[in-house]
């Protein structure tokens, strides 16, 4: 008598802001949405069958790149709105809907978490207690141990099908060579703002710069939306840098 084996339907839950930054903070090279979904594809596919693979993040930050994930068959994305002080929300969200689905399982029997985040490591301590296979696909230079440790993992710069230069091995260019007159005049407008403002006070906090630094001087948009979006691609193109320390006035 013939055994059978069960197919592999994976689902695939995609912290989008993980990935994207980990891919800027290590490679020289811009990788394109489009590239990363036919990784993740890959991937789940080297796994099983993909049935459906969820990207979560602020996609109004995001419009174009949620337009190009719905035209994807089998992809769609999940608009998770940053908190009123700007901090991303992506994690409790997609946690909480990855929990939700392993414990209530519908149409699949794997997940694939593309994140290098430890904070998922207890879903997918509960994905094995629930019989549900797991496995992860982030990037491999800064992937976690301890979700390593929990189940299989897949690098994604192995799946992106192009060659790839890590940021250390290379002598960058300026920040701002390459630029339009007009992108130039805009960045460097921003960074002298900021340069000013931090050398007379001790911090700037995101929420104060956002909403009344940046319509003063005419920076990033005339909405929070668009404003929103040029911290975010300062802060991918390294022109913008941001730590969190103790509020002083609320320890």
């Amino acid at each position: 008598m013939a055994s059978t084996t069960k197919k592999n339907i994976v689902d695939v839950f995609v912290d989008w802001e993980n990935i994207r930054n980990r891919l800027n903070d290590n490679y020289i090279e811009k990788i394109t949405i489009e590239q990363v979904m036919e990784a993740i594809k890959n991937v789940a596919n080297d796994i099983g069958k993909l049935r459906l693979a969820t990207f979560y993040d602020d996609f109004t930050l995001r419009r174009e790149e949620a337009r190009v994930i719905e035209r994807k068959p089998r992809f769609r994305f999940r608009n998770v709105l940053r908190a009123r002080s700007g901090k991303d929300q992506t994690d409790p969200v997609l946690i909480m809907e990855l929990a939700e689905a392993i414990l209530f399982p519908q149409d699949f029997n794997c997940v694939l978490i593309c994140t290098g985040d430890s904070n998922f490591c207890e879903p997918l301590r509960k994905a094995s207690i629930k019989g549900i296979k797991a496995y992860v696909c982030a990037v491999g230079a800064d992937e976690s141990p301890d979700l390593t440790s929990l189940a299989p993992f897949y690098p994604i710069e192995k799946y992106l099908g192009i060659q790839l230069t890590a940021k250390h091995s290379k002598v960058e260019q300026p920040l701002l060579s390459g630029l339009s007159p007009k992108e130039l005049t805009r960045w460097s407008k921003l960074v002298s703002i900021l340069n000013g403002m931090e050398s007379t006070l001790p911090f700037v906090t995101i929420s104060y710069f956002l909403k009344d630094i940046m319509p003063s001087y005419n920076i990033g948009g005339l909405t929070q939306d668009d404003r929103w979006a040029c911290i975010e691609t300062g802060k991918e193109m390294g022109i913008i840098t941001v730590e969190q320390i103790d509020n002083p006035a609320r320890p």
